[in-house]
């Protein structure tokens, strides 16, 4: 288990409000749906060889924080990621079955709740398992930079068409706070992933270093970059699985120095991402 749990005010302020609306006893039933979900996550995890550090819990998941970064690891993550919407499909199963002989509220309840936090979780979107999904098989072509801004775009897009359909039930005379809800949250996701866009960049770097370190055989790959190139700026067109060097050329297009990537890497973890690629060729001459 995780040796820290972490609720957000704004999973208390959730089921506090649906229980004030007279819907106790959905909002018992997301809760157990949520901890089945959690804990499908904390399984995988711990098969892929991970230990869960801390769980922060939302209304609609958690935000599991592990001894080790998977954002340089795409199966693993995927593994770990599908693990959550997995546990609820079985719950959702295994209540079926109870449900050919009972039609008992308290069942159905636990039965929607399961496959309402099985699909939401699903959509493409951060932090949610199904935008982690996304992004890690979208590193199978494109760089890790690209891969996130793609996913906090399909991300947005999902928040904008949960609080239309939350706003036209609500005009309907049917109200669905979850739906409007769920929309903000993924909103205010997006907004805060895009202004933030640099921060899991510099996360999967270190990752990288010590993914790195672990390897005893892996593909090389080439770029081509401008003196005056920030070394962020390089770590953007980076994937996952490659092992990178840079060629920086000058204004005759002749090679003036080469950067592998542990140099790279070595820059942006000591805080210098901003550093021209120039300073680095120049301080190697020395």
């Amino acid at each position: 288990m995780a040796k820290r749990i972490k609720v957000s005010w704004f999973f208390v302020f959730f089921f506090m409000l649906m229980a004030a609306m007279g819907m106790a006893s959905q909002a018992a039933a997301l809760v157990i749906a949520l901890f089945v979900h959690e804990l499908g996550h904390i399984f995988s995890a711990r098969v892929m060889g991970c230990r869960v550090e801390k769980i922060q819990l939302l209304p609609w998941g958690g935000y599991m924080y592990l001894d080790q970064l998977i954002d340089v690891q795409p199966v693993a993550e995927i593994r770990i990621a599908l693990a959550g919407p997995v546990a609820n499909l079985l719950a959702a199963a295994a209540v079926m079955a109870l449900a050919e002989y009972s039609r008992h509220s308290p069942i159905m309840d636990f039965l929607r709740a399961n496959l309402v936090l099985m699909t939401f979780n699903l959509l493409p979107a951060l932090p949610l398992d199904g935008g982690r999904v996304l992004r890690a098989l979208l590193t199978g072509w494109l760089p890790f930079y690209r891969a996130t801004k793609i996913v906090i775009g399909t991300g947005a897009v999902c928040g904008l068409f949960l609080s239309a359909l939350g706003i036209f039930m609500l005009a309907q005379g049917q109200p669905n706070p979850s739906a409007i809800a769920a929309g903000v949250f993924l909103l205010y996701n997006a907004y805060k992933e895009k202004k933030q866009v640099l921060v899991p960049l510099f996360r999967y770097a270190l990752g990288r270093q010590k993914s790195l370190a672990g390897a005893r055989i892996m593909p090389a790959h080439d770029l081509v970059a401008a003196p005056d190139t920030r070394v962020y700026e390089v770590l953007k067109h980076i994937r996952p699985q490659k092992y990178y060097q840079i060629f920086v050329l000058d204004e005759q297009q002749r090679i003036c120095g080469i950067i592998t990537e542990h140099q790279l890497l070595r820059e942006i973890l000591t805080g210098a991402g901003q550093r021209p690629l120039y300073e680095i060729v120049d301080r190697k001459e020395e």
